[in-house]
Parts: structure tokens; C-alpha cells; sequence
């Protein structure tokens, strides 16, 4: 981590060393719902089958959202300038790799949901971020457990309409200056690397789901079911394959298209070889724009 300068947030690193026009579209395109793009991919996911199968022969509780993270993880480590915000009109560096989800305390439709938000090292493995993942999935699981953000939530609801729409417009400007409270941020999860959906886990399509304007989340990932495929093989032979269907919403703000779009085909290409999140990567490349 590079040490903080002048213009830097808490959060993040101003980038400087930007294309002009990164400089000026944010004053442009001032709010995220004016700056999305929308990209999907059909991934490829029979290696990451074939991965699972081997792991839970093992005995290794292990799932398709573990590799889901893993790769996005790497990909965040490989290409930084997808770990860029927008806030009080500025490009920012993240300090960290964030992702939020949501997870339902009980699968049913009467149960409400909790957003969690995990912190993770740009060097993690699978076996790092499967750990992870599962305890914190289980801490957030029960009708009768609440997180930090459930808590805030809960204060906030209980103030008059006038006063909560204050607070909510104070916090709002505090986020754009940079001085958002640090507990209000930790608990956020809107101020984060990537949101990701997991349609899948109740039987759905995936959606493209809006960028929030509110935080600083420059990406959105809808995941959906695996599915069966048959497609012609190099060698004129038909194979069968597992495919899941991927929906992205970025921020075109951070980055341009052509560096969006090698970012999208790293990770894609992740998921043909699930043996390279065994390990950590060789190098963590550092945003060389701040």
C-alpha cells in the first residue's frame, strides 16, 4: 500500500495520472445511473464441476460461489483499475478488495435478508476464500442474528421521516467530501468493490441490476443457474457442456472500454482453469495511474 497523499480519502487513492478524459466525466456523468454499461457472459463451468466433484470426494465443503469469488478476486488483483470509484466527482484507487452479497437467514419468502460484506487479501486462494465465506454465511444465518449494518439499520428506521431524511442527506454529503464515519462505512455494503446477486441459489435468470448510486460500488454481478449445453467442437464432434449465464453492470467511469472488456476475458477464462485459484498469483499489479 502506497502511502496516502494530499486529495487521497480513507478509503481510497486519487488517480491522477488518468486519460484527461477520465479527469472529466464524472462531471459529465455525475451520478452512476448516468454512467452504466451492461455486458453478460455465458461461462463455461464444466472444469468447475469437474473441480467441485474432486473436492467434495475430499471431503471439502465447496461450491460454485467459492470459484465465483476466487476468480473475481484475482481478476480485482490483476486488473486494479476495475477496483476505481467515483465519489465527489473524483477517480479513486480502492485500498481494499470488497464484495457484498446478500444472504437470506432462512430460504423461504417470509424470512428478510441481510447484506454481508466480505474483506478479502489480493493474494487469497480457494481454500482461503471458501473458509472465509462459509463462516461468514453461517454468522448471518437465523431469524435471530443481526450484523452491523442490520443494527444501523435498525436505528435509523426508528427516527421520524424529516429527521432520517436529514441524516440520510448528511451522510450523503459527508460520503462525497470524504468524510463519511468509518463505522458507517464498514457496515455499508454499498461502499465495496463489486455487488454480487446469486439468482441462481433461488432458481432464477440473472438480472442486470443497477449500480447504486448511493456508496461507492462501481460493479454489479447477477449470477444465474447452471444449465446443459450441446455445441459443435473443434473437431466437427458435438460435446456437452455446463454453462451459467453472468449479467455485469459497471461504472464506465473507472475505466475504458477496451481495459472493461480484458478484464471480463481474464475472468472468464478462470473458469476453464479452477486449478490457477489453487495457489496465489505470481504478482498483485498495483493501479499505476494514482
Amino acid at each position: 500500500m502506497r502511502k496516502k497523499k494530499w486529495g487521497d480519502r480513507y478509503d481510497g487513492r486519487r488517480v491522477l495520472k488518468s486519460d484527461p478524459i477520465n479527469i472529466i466525466v464524472p462531471y459529465l456523468m455525475k451520478n452512476r445511473s448516468d454512467s452504466q454499461v451492461f455486458f453478460d457472459a455465458e461461462i463455461d463451468f464444466t472444469k468447475i464441476d469437474e473441480a467441485i466433484r474432486e473436492k467434495r470426494k475430499q471431503g471439502i465443503d465447496i461450491g460454485p460461489l467459492d470459484y465465483v469469488l476466487t476468480a473475481m478476486v484475482r481478476t480485482l488483483s490483476q486488473y486494479p483499475r476495475i477496483n476505481r470509484f467515483v465519489a465527489g466527482r473524483r477517480l479513486y484507487a480502492r485500498d481494499e478488495i470488497r464484495i457484498s452479497m446478500v444472504v437470506k437467514k432462512e430460504l423461504n419468502i417470509d424470512t428478510e435478508g441481510t447484506a454481508v460484506k466480505f474483506r478479502f487479501k489480493p493474494e487469497a486462494t480457494l481454500s482461503e476464500v471458501n473458509e472465509q465465506i462459509r463462516k461468514e454465511i453461517s454468522d448471518n444465518k437465523g431469524t435471530d442474528t443481526s450484523n452491523g449494518m442490520d443494527k444501523v439499520v435498525g436505528v435509523l428506521n426508528r427516527l421520524p421521516r424529516t429527521l432520517l431524511s436529514f441524516t440520510i442527506n448528511m451522510l450523503t454529503w459527508l460520503d462525497f467530501h470524504g468524510h463519511l464515519p468509518k463505522l458507517i462505512h464498514e457496515v455499508s455494503p454499498f461502499h465495496t468493490s463489486v455487488f454480487l446477486t446469486n439468482m441462481g441459489s433461488i432458481g432464477a435468470d440473472p438480472i442486470y441490476h443497477h449500480v447504486y448510486d448511493w456508496g461507492t460500488t462501481s460493479l454489479f454481478i447477477a449470477m444465474g443457474t447452471r444449465r446443459k449445453v450441446r455445441t459443435m467442437g473443434v473437431d466437427g464432434n458435438v460435446i456437452e457442456k455446463k454453462v451459467m449465464k453472468f449479467r455485469f453492470v459497471a461504472d464506465e467511469r473507472i475505466a475504458d472500454g477496451f481495459y472493461l472488456s480484458k478484464s471480463l476475458k481474464y475472468y472468464t477464462g478462470l473458469f476453464l482453469k479452477p486449478e490457477l485459484l489453487e495457489n496465489p498469483p505470481e504478482t498483485v499489479v498495483e493501479d499505476d495511474q494514482v
